[in-house]
């Protein structure tokens, strides 16, 4: 059972930033205004605004993502079969990991994006 957490998490990791990095290209400029990519009609010459706005609403699902994921990783540790010792510790553990791969696929799609 151990090895389908693993699993599901590789799963999960792939297809997280997957969709994070469809809802920055696509998605998330449903809830940024207009006004910060457009001015009078013209495209703005400094989308240094745009740029941050993009950026805090990504970090947001992006721990919108783990957290949820971390619920799923503590239930799934609590109710498999062989009772795994300290469930809240290793769902803590594999959210940090996880974090720091999102984080990482964060600073990689920051630096793409201001180069």
């Amino acid at each position: 059972m151990i090895a389908l957490y693993y699993m599901y998490n590789l799963v999960y990791q792939v297809l997280s930033l997957g969709f994070l990095f469809f809802a920055n290209t696509y998605l998330n400029n449903l809830f940024i205004p207009d006004s910060l990519r457009w001015k009078d009609g013209v495209l703005r010459e400094d989308l240094t605004g745009l740029a941050l706005a993009q950026l805090i609403v990504l970090i947001i699902e992006g721990g919108l993502l783990i957290l949820i994921m971390f619920y799923v990783n503590r239930w799934f540790l609590l109710n498999v079969p062989e009772k795994v010792d300290d469930a809240r510790r290793i769902a803590m553990r594999t959210s940090g990991i996880q974090s720091a791969i999102t984080a990482i696929f964060i600073a990689f799609v920051i630096y793409v994006s201001f180069k």
